[in-house]
């Protein structure tokens, strides 16, 4: 049984099948949130078994993914703890769908969101598939100022040292780094050219553009 909530909350549990589209609605205005509803917000994500918005079993099911698009539109920092705790518990292990739309929601609070991710991934007891999911939200912070690049590049590079025998996860790391071109970075060359990454997970065409403008391998095969 669910909690009761505000008459606008409330009405999360009957918008309608939320369907897996680039442009979401505008839950702020259509359904008349703001911050002072956070707390209900982010109830409902702890609360749910994110893994039934899958089947579609009802149309209620569909309202956590409501509610974590609109934790990003409203921008609530506090709820990154509990959206990164839902990521890894075990009743949403094939909440394929989160798992998909949870970087776009925490892209959209900003770079505020940096040091809970961090902590995250420096946390030796998540799993590792976890932390990919997060990659793709750091790039883009990235992407968007020097100063978050670099702090960027510290952080995964703390991660190849640490997943150095991981050579699934450190292709992965890659593959969203080659998008903020990391030529400059001494021990990401250093992988590359001692081939430490796996060959049947890196984006190909990435490596090699990255090879072209880092001027990796000189004539004679040398780094």
């Amino acid at each position: 049984m669910k909690n009761k909530y505000s008459e606008e909350v409330e009405k999360l549990f009957s918008y309608g099948d939320a369907n897996l589209v680039t442009n979401w609605p505008n839950y702020v205005k259509e359904m008349d949130l703001d911050k002072k509803h956070d707390d209900e917000l982010i109830d409902i994500i702890s609360t749910s078994d994110l893994s039934r918005a899958i089947s579609g079993f009802t149309i209620e099911d569909f309202a956590p993914r409501h509610a974590w698009r609109a934790l990003g539109q409203l921008k609530i920092i506090k709820a990154v703890k509990p959206l990164l705790k839902a990521l890894t518990e075990t009743k949403n292990e094939e909440a394929f769908d989160y798992q998909n739309e949870l970087p776009k929601v925490l892209t959209l609070m900003g770079p505020e969101v940096i040091p809970e991710l961090e902590s995250f991934l420096q946390d030796e007891k998540k799993d590792w598939n976890f932390k990919t999911v997060l990659f793709k939200v750091l790039v883009e912070f990235a992407k968007q100022k020097p100063i978050y690049r670099d702090q960027v590049i510290v952080m995964f590079n703390k991660l190849f040292q640490k997943y150095n025998g991981n050579l699934i996860f450190i292709s992965r790391l890659l593959n969203e780094l080659f998008l903020i071109n990391p030529i400059e970075d001494a021990l990401i060359r250093e992988i590359i050219s001692k081939d430490k990454y796996d060959f049947s997970t890196i984006n190909q065409e990435r490596l090699m553009q990255f090879v072209k403008e880092s001027k990796l391998f000189g004539q004679n095969g040398n780094t």
